[in-house]
């Protein structure tokens, strides 16, 4: 059985802007579905043969017949997914067809098993053998993890990989000086955390507190009114039905944010009237990176206690999340 996967292309520069386009993760599913489904019934797959060198291919484990148990192959699969990898080859690098394609595969497995952490200690603490491939490999981890346009985006999965790295003893310390940053940042604001507070001065000159806002659910909306995607992201919200609907019952409070603080572009910005709008004064949300902002606009969706639903998300998902919550409530209401 022949099997080929195609890498997920990222562009190669990044604008400082985010598509809140739905993820194009269907590709990637069946790849591990194709993994998944080939190991549990026994078939040997040859995998990912490099067009430029029929000696330059990446090898899989193989996973003994005793594990019988799809969760416990698919572990297994993950833990020893580089062990016939040789990092000290860095020839590998440069054909997208291997080292980066594995890479893809990988990732997209880890988020269907226990060990992912450990999985990916293994990788980047193997990966120090040589200082071209380790960089290599972080920056895989940028692309598709961290980048915010990427269809791969995962910050959960990233911040193993910035774990891994900072938590190495064998790692030199200037390495670690950017993951340690970036972790900082992204342990933030996490899914079930509480949202930091923070307050803005709307156009009436009263300033508004999240933590004093109430409503079964809060929409945080950071943005720059200048920036051509939040223009396009402000256009999905005010015209999507299912927000509409709950902003006018009152269930959903949408909490827009212009974190540059009092420009002239915002002053000249409409918003709808059930939003509250306004402006970070003191320009404190990015100076002191209450949230993590890399990317405009920033989504964040907040229960009736503050704690954070959905971080760095997009209206697709926000729509979705409201869909299934409604479902739900059908199902347990026959």
């Amino acid at each position: 059985m022949q099997v080929r996967y195609l890498i997920q292309k990222t562009p190669d520069v990044l604008t400082h802007t985010r598509s809140f386009h739905l993820s194009a993760s269907s590709s990637y599913m069946k790849i591990l579905l194709t993994i998944l489904l080939a190991y549990h019934f026994g078939i040997n797959i040859p995998y990912l043969q490099a067009q430029t060198s029929q000696s330059q291919s990446f090898r899989l484990p193989s996973i003994p017949d005793t594990l019988s148990i799809l969760e416990k192959r698919v572990a297994y699969l993950a833990l020893h997914y580089w062990d016939y990898f040789d990092f000290t080859d860095t020839t590998l690098i440069a054909p997208t067809e291997i080292t980066e394609q594995a890479f893809v595969d990988f990732v997209s497995i880890l988020p269907y098993t226990p060990n992912a952490s450990a999985a990916i200690d293994t990788l980047f603490h193997r990966a120090l053998v040589e200082k071209e491939m380790l960089y290599h490999f972080i920056s895989l981890g940028d692309k598709y993890l961290y980048e915010p346009n990427s269809p791969m985006h995962n910050e959960e999965l990233y911040i193993l990989i910035l774990r891994a790295l900072v938590d190495n003893p064998h790692l030199e310390e200037k390495d670690k000086i950017r993951p340690r940053h970036l972790l900082e940042i992204a342990l933030k604001n996490r899914p079930g955390d509480v949202a930091a507070d923070f307050t803005v001065t709307c156009r009436d000159g009263k300033r508004r507190h999240l933590s004093k806002l109430k409503a079964n659910h809060i929409l945080l909306y950071f943005n720059d009114p200048d920036c051509g995607e939040c223009q396009r992201v402000k256009e999905c919200l005010s015209s999507s039905p299912r927000v509409n609907e709950l902003l006018e019952s009152g269930r959903l409070k949408l909490f827009s944010v212009c974190i540059d603080g009092k420009t002239d572009a915002w002053e000249k910005t409409t918003f709808p009237p059930h939003w509250i709008d306004g402006y970070d004064e003191k320009r404190q949300l990015r100076h002191e990176r209450v949230y993590d902002l890399k990317a405009m606009p920033t989504l964040y969706l907040l229960d009736d206690k503050k704690r954070v639903i959905l971080k760095n998300t997009s209206v697709e998902q926000i729509e979705t999340w409201f869909e299934k919550q409604q479902k739900c409530r059908k199902i347990i209401s026959k």
